[in-house]
This record gives C-alpha cells, sequence and structure tokens, in this order.
C-alpha cells in the first residue's frame, strides 16, 4: 500500500502541470478473447492445436512421490533454508548419467489463486468448464499456453505465471478495466513514456507481479481474458541431479535452497516443495522423514536434454577441477557417487578429482559434509577445498580465493588435460571464477592476458570447461 500511496503523490505532482494531463502511451491492444461457461459433469482441458511441450525434454512426463527428505542446513537465520528430496522414479523409463537435470513441473500457489479468483468476482464460475474464441470477424490468435477449454481455476493454477513481472502492454490493459480516476492515472502514468524511470525503479527492480498490483488498485477488476491474454506460460524449472543411478535404483535426488524472492514471498517451487515435506510441521524440520505415499502428492518430473555437455569425461583417468559453491555443489555429489562406483566395479584407473566449495559457516551451511569426507577416504576425491565467507579469520573465503591459493597445482592440472566444471550463480560464479583462471595462467605461464584468454575461450570450445548456471 505505501507503493500505491507514493504514485498517488507522484500523480498529483505530475497533474499540475497541464501539459502532462495526457501521458504518451504505448499503443492500444484491443483483446478480441470472447469466453462462455457452461455446466459440465465432467471438465476437460484442450488446446488449439496439443499441449505445449516441455522445454529441453528428453523423456515423458513422470508422476513421481517423495520417498525421503532431510534438511542440509542449520535452522538458523543466517543462512538459506537447503532440502534435499528423493524421487521415486519406479515405473518410469528414466535413465540419466551425472551431471543431467531434471524439470519439474510447478503449480501456483492456492492462496494466491484464490486471492485473484475472488479479486475478479469468479469464484461461482471458477470450477465451471469454459470455452475461449476470438471475436467474430477480429484478428487474433489464442496464446498457445492457454487451453481454449478448461477451467479458471486450472488455468490459474497450472498454466500461467502469476508471479510474472508486469510488462508495459498489460499495465495499459490493466487502467482500462480501473473504475478509479486515480489508480488508473497511475497505471497510465507507469506505462507512458513520461513514467518509464518509475516503471524501471518501482515495478521491474521491485518484480511486481499482477498479485501484487491487484492488492494495490483495488477497483482494477479486468475480464479473465485480459489475464489469459497477457499472463505468460508457467515454465519447468530445472534443478541438477544429485545421485548417480549406479547408486541409487529407481531414484532421484536434487538439492535446492528455498528463495525469499521479496515482497513476502517464497520461490513458486522450492515453497512448494518445502511446503509439501514440512506440511506445516515445525518438529519435523530437523528429521529425515520417510513420506506416508497414501497422501497422494505426486510430482510431475521429467528428464531435460543436457545441453552443454555438463557431464563427467569419457576417460575416467581424465583429471577433473570442480567448482561449486552452496547448492553448486549438488552435480558434483553425483560425479562423485559416479567415480565411487567406477573405481569399485571397474578396473579403471581414477584421474585426480579437485573440488572446491564454499559456504556461510561450516557450522550452517556446509553442505554434504560427510559425504565429501567419505569421498576422500575412498579415493573417489583427491582434494577438497573449502571456503567460509562469515567466518572470522578465515583466509580462504570463496572458492576465488581457494583457486588462487592453489593456482600452480590447478593449472598443471588443466595443462595436463584437466576438465574444469562450474555450478552456481550466473552474476557471480560465472564471471569471477573465468578472471581468476585467467588471472592464474597469466602468472603461471608469464602471458598476456589476450593469450590467457584465447586459452580459456579455447577449452570452452573443446568442451574442456563448462558451466551449468543460473541466475
Amino acid at each position: 500500500m505505501v507503493l500505491l500511496q507514493n504514485y498517488l503523490g507522484i500523480i498529483e505532482e505530475t497533474l499540475k502541470d497541464t501539459s502532462l494531463v495526457s501521458f504518451t502511451l504505448p499503443s492500444v491492444k484491443e483483446c478480441f478473447l470472447q469466453i462462455s461457461y457452461e455446466k459440465s459433469e465432467c471438465c476437460s482441458t484442450e488446446y488449439v492445436v496439443s499441449k505445449p511441450v516441455l522445454p529441453f525434454a528428453r523423456s515423458d512426463l513422470f508422476l513421481s512421490s517423495i520417498k525421503s527428505w532431510r534438511r542440509l542446513s542449520a535452522v538458523n537465520n543466517d543462512c538459506k533454508d537447503i532440502y534435499e528430496i528423493d524421487f521415486d522414479i519406479t515405473g518410469s523409463n528414466f535413465t540419466f548419467s551425472p551431471g543431467d537435470t531434471v524439470g519439474i513441473i510447478p503449480k501456483n500457489n492456492a492462496l494466491e489463486v484464490s486471492t485473484i479468483i475472488s479479486h475478479l468476482g469468479l469464484d461461482d464460475v471458477k470450477d465451471l468448464q469454459y470455452s475461449l474464441f476470438i471475436e467474430p470477424g477480429k484478428q487474433a490468435k489464442i496464446p498457445p499456453h492457454i487451453p481454449v477449454k478448461s477451467t479458471v481455476d486450472h488455468v490459474l493454477t497450472h498454466c500461467v505465471d502469476l508471479r510474472g513481472v508486469v510488462k508495459k502492454l498489460f499495465l495499459l490493459a490493466l487502467s482500462r478495466h480501473t473504475k478509479d480516476e486515480t489508480e488508473r492515472k497511475v497505471l497510465e502514468y507507469l506505462c507512458s513514456k513520461e513514467g518509464s524511470t518509475k516503471y524501471t525503479s518501482d515495478i521491474l527492480n521491485k518484480n511486481i507481479c499482477l498479485l501484487d498490483l491487484l492488492c494495490m488498485f483495488k477497483s482494477c477488476k479486468p475480464p479473465i481474458q485480459v489475464i489469459f491474454e497477457h499472463l505468460p506460460r508457467l515454465l519447468p524449472r530445472p534443478y541438477s541431479i544429485v545421485n548417480s543411478l549406479n547408486l541409487h535404483q529407481n531414484t532421484i535426488k536434487i538439492c535446492f535452497s528455498v528463495m525469499d524472492i521479496g515482497n513476502k514471498r517464497r520461490g513458486l517451487t522450492t515453497g512448494w516443495l518445502e511446503q509439501l515435506i514440512l506440511n506445516d510441521n515445525l518438529e519435523a524440520k530437523m528429521e529425515n522423514l520417510n513420506l506416508d505415499n497414501e497422501s497422494n502428492i505426486m510430482i510431475p518430473i521429467y528428464l531435460r536434454q543436457n545441453m552443454n555437455g555438463f557431464t563427467l569425461p569419457s576417460e575416467a583417468e581424465t583429471p577433473i577441477i570442480l567448482i561449486g559453491p552452496g547448492t553448486g555443489v549438488a552435480p558434483f555429489i553425483g560425479f562423485l557417487e559416479e567415480r565411487e562406483y567406477l573405481k569399485n566395479n571397474s578396473n579403471k584407473d581414477l584421474g585426480p578429482a579437485w573440488l572446491f566449495f564454499g559456504c556461510r559457516n561450516p557450522l550452517l551451511d556446509y553442505l554434504y559434509e560427510k559425504e565429501l569426507t567419505n569421498f576422500l577416504n575412498n579415493g573417489a576425491l583427491s582434494n577438497l577445498s573449502t571456503a567460509f565467507s562469515r567466518v572470522d579469520n578465515c583466509k580462504i573465503k570463496y572458492v576465488q580465493d581457494g583457486l588462487q591459493e592453489n593456482a600452480d597445482e590447478v593449472i598443471k592440472l588443466i595443462k595436463a588435460g584437466a576438465y574444469v566444471y562450474i555450478c552456481g550463480d550466473v552474476k557471480v560464479i560465472a564471471s569471477q571464477v573465468k578472471e581468476v583462471l585467467i588471472d592464474c595462467i597469466i602468472r603461471n605461464d608469464n602471458v598476456t592476458k589476450q593469450e590467457a584468454e584465447k586459452y580459456v575461450n579455447d577449452m570452452q570450445k573443446e568442451k574442456r570447461y563448462i558451466a551449468d548456471i543460473w541466475n
């Protein structure tokens, strides 16, 4: 509400200048979608052509149950809530390798869906079969992710992204269905040329979505077809597979931190999974819990194509350097499990494996500490360098520091043909690790920056420098 009051003040000041009574607005895009409802004992969901394809899919969709989970981080405000979940894939045709990813089909928060339905006055029709069509004589298309037949509740729950940042054309469309004059002017200002700075600072940068707007602009009550026209598709979320199939048959493990995305919201998929496993049971937060499959909790998942070749070298003796702070360590657990399996079940000699892992505090979020210690003891892992960013007097704060500290040995491995794998946040890890390695090559080989950059770029082309990064 504070945001709205700020805008009201902006508009009042702006309107004092009579030259700005009218704003420069985007071209109006009329909504030609029409909707009708009918009572039906059996509601179906149909698309114009077919159901939208799953991005990067290399398997069919499979409904999996959660058979177990555990918390990997401490219950502490100084670290994120991090969990591991085991999906039961018994009966699927899933085959995967370490480094592969799984797509999870999320659904929107039930309270958020009901809030929109109530605000728009659709409680009486939300479960009725609707038919969506184009106004006769108009040239338009139904968005491919919106069913032509379904229910409003189904679409708002499973098909559209309620949390997508609203674009200017959507703001303009919403303003056309806002009765209060001041609220309408605010929406127009935000999507106008004159309000572009405010749109960036207070809409884009603050991740304002439809849910926020309907809360702030009480008189904004568009027809549901306007919502259908403008909301983007609710897309699957990718997660690294933590385990080796050879060591964990019929199981896919994922590791995730529950994101606080602002506006008092948790991450859509991670918040949903957390809610499922905790089931509002605070005492279970620190427990390893086997879930009762009779609860009928089924999660739609599928295997994704490994587009960037993030997989172990074909020759087991090839050295590998693994760089993964926080949950970025997840795929490397699968790498090391696979190496453990090969060591125990083949005659292959394993090359060196060096992991650089970082977290805030070893007492709070040292993920997979026990497993990493076991990998060191059984030879699947040769070296482990840790970094703790929130520990006083710790020399190695970040994985970048660890690389610098061990630059000579790292470059020797690279010169010996090592593959370098990076997993983590695109904003920090992707760019900074590359710069550190370039700097290490410059100092070790006494070459120019241009020559060092070329060396790393050539590694990328040869698929010896591979990054699995996310935003």
